[in-house]
């Protein structure tokens, strides 16, 4: 059905959520003077850090960033894992002639690395970061170079994603907008960015790629 398809790294490829909740509570603590709830958090999933820290301190960004990044990369190793079936769907994909790619809002070298940690980097010839454009999810920018990258029309290719950033950015882009249903984030944050098909399963979208079958607008 598709030519290509473009994925999310965090929470769609690999499962970083504890990671990333528990690195914006030990962050953000100092500077709140309490503990955010992962409700607090899922909101800036799927945009880039810059983003997500300045919408509770905007001021204090050069000093929580590199703790944030220092206390991530330290719980890195322990917290990452793939996200259930998602390399053998890769498998699947790949066999079939399907091109791959990553669009994420995350920096190049924790992207990379988390790729390698999880034995996926193999899959993807084409990975598209937050230093690579100069605007971001839910923005188009982002998924409009993977298509470039991969030499793809927007009508060939699907996005899968976890949070609403990464389906408003597939449905600015042209592309089919995919919702992840293994993601974190609460089904009516994605739901009410509108994806176009929503799967409930790793499995389940390869075989909608594969063979067309898919759930129009169903969590």
């Amino acid at each position: 059905m598709y030519a290509g398809v473009l994925f999310d790294f965090d929470g769609t490829l690999v499962d970083t959520s504890e990671l990333v909740i528990k690195s914006f509570q030990h962050t953000l603590a100092p500077y709140l003077g309490r503990v955010v709830a992962p409700e607090e958090v899922y909101p800036y999933f799927g945009i880039t850090l810059k983003e997500g820290l300045a919408a509770f301190v905007p001021d204090r960004l050069d000093e929580m960033l590199p703790e944030y990044r220092r206390f991530s990369a330290a719980h890195f190793d322990d917290l990452v894992r793939p996200c259930p079936g998602v390399r053998e769907g890769l498998q699947r994909l790949q066999q079939a002639g399907i091109k791959l790619g990553v669009v994420t809002s995350r920096v190049r070298d924790t992207t990379l690395y988390g790729l390698e940690l999880c034995g996926l980097a193999p899959f993807f010839p084409v990975i598209v970061t937050a230093e690579d454009v100069t605007s971001h999810k839910p923005e188009p920018e982002p998924v409009r170079r993977g298509l470039e990258l991969l030499g793809l029309a927007e009508e060939a290719a699907a996005m899968i994603g976890d949070s609403p950033h990464d389906i408003l950015a597939a449905r600015a882009a042209g592309v089919t907008s995919v919702a992840a249903g293994w993601s974190k984030v609460p089904p009516k944050r994605i739901l009410a960015a509108a994806p176009e098909i929503v799967v409930a399963t790793m499995a389940e979208f390869v075989d909608l790629c594969l063979e067309g079958n898919g759930r129009k607008g169903q969590a």
